[in-house]
């Protein structure tokens, strides 16, 4: 995501500048979302063609990326845990004789056969 709070900054980058910045914010985000942690210094040192001021740019549009898709990867993971949790609760539900005060429950055979349909 780009705010729009970098555009005055941006705009006052050459053309070839803006560009270059966009490349090097594309593959910073890139690798920040395939599990790939750069730290910001770190990845604006690996883009050598940026000029100071495209380097400071790059700085501050860099963490925004970083600190969105962190926060973006920690709901998800939050989710997949929530449903997870939803279906255990649903199998455990949907076990014969559950809740009935019959003291037999299913063999794992039972079981497999209850969940493949």
């Amino acid at each position: 995501m780009v705010y729009l709070d970098a555009y005055p900054h941006v705009m006052t980058l050459s053309r070839e500048e803006q560009g270059y910045l966009f490349c090097c914010l594309f593959w910073y985000a890139n690798r920040i979302a395939g599990e790939v942690y750069t730290d910001v210094t770190v990845a604006a040192a690996m883009c050598r063609d940026l000029t100071p001021q495209s380097r400071m740019a790059f700085y501050f549009m860099a963490d925004a990326i970083s600190r969105d898709t962190l926060k973006w990867k920690e709901k998800q993971k939050n989710y997949q845990k929530s449903a997870a949790q939803r279906e255990a609760k649903k199998r455990i539900a949907a076990m014969p004789f559950r809740g009935r005060g019959v003291d037999v429950y299913p063999s794992e055979e039972e079981v497999k056969r209850m969940e493949e349909g």
